[in-house]
């Protein structure tokens, strides 16, 4: 008779839910059989209906391993397969593993010593995350040693890590209390986590990484789109409605700790709420927090939230105000002052007080500009009250006061287009004081605004901004000179000197000369440049120098157009382009001479005495030599060489891009449009004036038609939210490009059978030019076939296609105004506007493809086919209709326009010396 041998009975079921995860589930599996107390441990591998290989690779994976269990159940989600591994676990312990993520090998052996050790409910390892770090709020309590708490009192913070990873729970206690993880909705894992922590008796702190966690880069993931998806404010608010059913069970400190979690954890929701739902299911969330909250005092409630945006929709439940909760600008639309602190205006009793203490207001400069015979200094920018809504202007009375000069002007606020776009809640958040320049005082003065309050005044320092110091050189007003400035940290200040003739020119510079030589002493960023500067300036003095570019290594634009016009033209002027060493385009530049290389010493000398900056793009972004820093370029330099800021519109303004383009962030001193309704539009909507001016782009001067190629041009935009931008290649794309409706458009329009059966049929190839932006990611989807190519812009420009195309299809293009300025016929294909005016960000303006719009408007691939085929059958004729509308849009077209920018840019002032 054999026998056999028992192995101890295992100690830890490790529960594993498995969805769709078969890239990751083979590492999650190997760290778990790498633990060092594997066999001590029971693995329960419940796929959840995964329709990938994941399946397969749990069953392997439980067909190696003696102690491990696999099963599959139709899809129900994380909470159900939890659940039923639960149901299935007949050890003492239980911990949980996510199955994209990795445990150290030591993780459950370390748990489980401090579990057993202490006799404790829960044992609870730190977590690190990857690939990139996160610094969670419940991870205060670690890196201070192995800890025994008694109860979660002991460590608060703890409440906020609702997952069930990275923690063994005693198996027999969640049994005891009947806790499940709630099924069928997001948060599923806080519906056991925070009840555990705030039963448990004691919990181990092991200070030591038992849990590494998978930060995967999924647009659409829960997190990522937390205040987005309406579902989460519904299960979120179940969550507090079954943890407060809690309280009756718990002593006073847990309840303590129960509502810091349920104040802090739904203020975002609460805050966002209106901005997503109507009334009726406003109400419906009104009615359930009004009772959540009823209890909880109004200063712990003002103590665990963010700011008095997030307290006001507490103080809507605690004062059972539904308007105030739906609709808090029609309820709030002013502030009062006592003793120096803002309150929002609204009747309390005294306990809701703490709710409506404002807790920051923030003012920052944008501009600072003479206006009229320069006898008024017009000082704007914008106001940011906290908890206060500014869909429309606010009731209480502003002002400005200066410093120095014993004076309070009036400060009225300004509907502003930039800030509505990016928030609704701010379109009346600008504000402008005009100062007289008469009444203003040698000296240096500081910017404060005034709140004018029935109960009293506070008032707010006023901080700098990039766009302040974009405009902050010198202004001479008669024989005042101003000067934009700051003090540590960043307040903003006015410097004033009077004083007539080559006295006060004098009395000027040896100011100026002063600031150099003790920015120069001290040490202070751009130290050298200033230096260089100052040694050299004398004998750079009048010269006026135009620095010009477009994208560090392109010239292709309006800045390369109007460049080769000045140096055939106009070649006594001081005029220089910058560009790459090493760029293709280059070669456009042989000859012209005053090439400068991009980095080189020279372009850096030449930016310290530039008079003018000209570019068709971001001036700082592709101006500045890469290694100076944009914004202590801005503080120390910039106002120092006062160069006027010419932007040469590198494409027609037809959309509401105020919110990168306004006035107030870019300083720019001459706004080139190329109609005269963009002008308009530009002028008014973006706060440009006489600044936006009609004179027509340098590149139209070239615009002359070259069709007959048989070439069809497709040149989509770019997306902001599927690529990194080069400005600034940190910024993350929010969705895949490779399921974004921009590839889909492209894959079926190139896949379609019978476009490419009319373009053999009619002798034609279909171009594609991709966006500068969208290079990397969209040129493979072009198929290797005749019918196709690719433009490579290092061989032809974007004009060159352009002028040589037949017929143009495109999106939300400003090249298309290009075209019809060409008399070639256009198509619009629309193809993810929903997606493209809502997760984009951009805005509509003034014009509309199709009643304004120079060609039919397409919003699917095959509409796009039928249109390309319809011209191709027609010879590529235009319209008599869109003929009509591209004459009255341009309203001028000739081949002066670089002459009319050049006199504009010639006429703007120059650096005030």
């Amino acid at each position: 008779m054999e026998s056999s041998v028992v192995g101890p009975a295992p100690q830890v079921t490790i529960i594993v839910p498995v969805y769709n995860v078969e890239d990751y589930l083979p590492e999650t599996l190997a760290s778990i059989a790498a633990q060092t107390a594997f066999a001590q441990c029971h693995v329960i591998l419940v796929d959840d209906g995964s329709s990938d290989g994941s399946d397969l690779i749990a069953k392997q994976f439980a067909a190696e391993h003696q102690n491990v269990t696999a099963v599959r159940q139709v899809n129900s989600g994380p909470g159900a397969a939890r659940n039923r591994a639960l149901d299935m676990a007949e050890t003492p312990y239980v911990t949980f593993v996510d199955s994209d993520d990795i445990l150290p090998p030591r993780a459950i052996e370390v748990l489980l010593k401090a579990i057993v050790t202490h006799k404790a409910s829960i044992a609870i390892g730190d977590m690190d995350t990857f690939p990139k770090p996160t610094a969670f709020l419940w991870k205060k309590p670690f890196g201070k040693g192995d800890r025994l708490l008694e109860s979660v009192v002991d460590a608060p913070e703890l409440v906020f890590d609702a997952g069930p990873c990275h923690k063994i729970y005693d198996l027999a206690q969640i049994r005891e209390y009947g806790f499940r993880f709630r099924e069928g909705v997001h948060f599923e894992d806080a519906f056991l986590a925070i009840p555990m922590l705030l039963k448990a008796e004691r919990i181990a702190l092991v200070d030591e990484v038992v849990y590494q966690y998978r930060r995967r880069d999924i647009g659409n993931s829960i997190m990522d789109n937390l205040f987005v998806r309406e579902q989460n404010y519904w299960d979120h608010l179940d969550l507090c409605e079954t943890l407060a059913e809690l309280r009756p069970e718990l002593d006073v400190f847990r309840r303590e700790v129960l509502e810091r979690f349920l104040v802090r954890s739904y203020q975002g929701f609460a805050m966002r709420a209106h901005t997503l739902f109507k009334d009726a299911d406003l109400w419906r969330i009104f009615e359930r927090c009004s009772r959540i909250y009823q209890d909880i005092d109004p200063a712990f409630i003002a103590r665990w939230t963010a700011d008095t945006r997030h307290r006001v929709p507490y103080l809507a439940f605690k004062s059972y105000d539904f308007d105030l909760f739906a609709r808090p600008w029609e309820r709030i639309q002013s502030v009062v002052a006592c003793g120096g602190e803002l309150f929002l205006d609204y009747p309390i009793e005294p306990a809701l007080l703490p709710l409506t203490r404002v807790s920051a207001v923030a003012v920052r400069l944008e501009q600072v500009r003479l206006t009229g015979a320069g006898e008024t200094l017009r000082v704007s920018g914008q106001i940011q009250i906290n908890g206060l809504p500014m869909h429309r202007p606010i009731r209480t009375p502003l002002g400005l006061r200066v410093r120095g000069s014993g004076l309070t002007v009036p400060a009225t606020l300004e509907r502003r287009a930039d800030l509505k776009s990016a928030d609704d809640s701010r379109e009346w958040a600008g504000f402008a004081a005009e100062v007289p320049v008469s009444q203003l005082r040698n000296g240096n003065h500081s910017l404060r605004l005034v709140f004018m309050t029935d109960t009293g005044q506070a008032s707010r320092q006023a901080m700098i901004t990039a766009a302040y110091l974009r405009d902050a050189p010198m202004k001479l007003a008669g024989d005042t000179r101003i000067l934009p400035g700051f003090t540590r940290p960043e307040n903003a200040t006015l410097q004033v000197l009077k004083g007539a003739g080559a006295a006060g020119q004098r009395r000027w510079r040896r100011l100026l000369l002063r600031k150099d030589l003790r920015h120069v002493l001290s040490r202070q960023p751009f130290w050298k440049q200033r230096l260089l500067r100052m040694l050299t300036e004398p004998f750079m003095r009048g010269r006026d120098i135009w620095l010009i570019g477009e994208r560090k290594d392109t010239a292709q634009d309006n800045s390369w157009h109007l460049f080769r016009y000045l140096r055939n033209a106009e070649r006594k002027r001081n005029a220089y382009y910058l560009i790459s060493k090493d760029s293709p385009d280059r070669e456009r530049l042989r000859g012209l001479g005053n090439v400068v290389a991009y980095d080189s010493f020279r372009h850096k000398f030449l930016m310290l005495h530039a008079t003018k900056l000209i570019n068709s793009y971001d001036i700082d972004s592709y101006m500045l030599p890469s290694r100076w820093n944009r914004g202590a370029f801005l503080k120390h330099l910039n106002w120092r060489i006062g160069s006027d800021r010419v932007f040469l519109q590198h494409g027609v303004t037809d959309k509401d891009v105020s919110g990168g383009l306004h006035r107030a962030k870019t300083g720019v001193d001459l706004f080139v449009a190329a109609a005269g309704k963009e002008a308009e539009y530009v002028a008014e909507h973006f706060d440009y004036g006489a600044a936006a001016q009609r004179l027509g782009f340098p590149r139209f001067d070239a615009l002359v038609p070259e069709r007959g190629g048989r070439r069809i041009l497709l040149m989509p935009t770019w997306r902001s939210y599927l690529v990194s931008p080069s400005y600034n290649p940190s910024l993350r794309p929010r969705f895949p490009f490779e399921s974004s409706r921009y590839a889909q458009f492209l894959q079926e329009l190139f896949a379609s059978e019978e476009l490419k059966k009319s373009l053999q049929h009619h002798g034609y190839t279909l171009e594609f030019l991709p966006h500068y932006e969208m290079r990397t990611v969209s040129t493979n989807m072009v198929p290797a076939d005749g019918c196709f190519a690719v433009v490579d812009q290092t061989q032809r420009s974007v004009q060159d296609a352009l002028r040589q195309c037949d017929l143009f299809i495109t999106d939300y293009s400003s090249t298309a105004f290009d075209v019809a300025y060409l008399g070639t016929p256009l198509i619009y294909a629309h193809f993810d506007s929903e997606e493209y005016f809502s997760i984009g960000g951009y805005r509509r303006g003034y014009f509309d493809h199709r009643e304004h719009g120079f060609g039919p408007v397409c919003e699917t691939a095959a509409e796009t086919v039928r249109a390309i085929v319809g011209y191709l059958e027609t010879g590529c004729a235009r319209e008599e209709e869109y003929t009509r509308r591209a004459a009255d849009f341009f309203a001028v077209q000739d081949q002066q326009n670089s002459q009319r920018v050049v006199a504009a840019i010639a006429a703007l002032p120059g650096p005030q010396r």
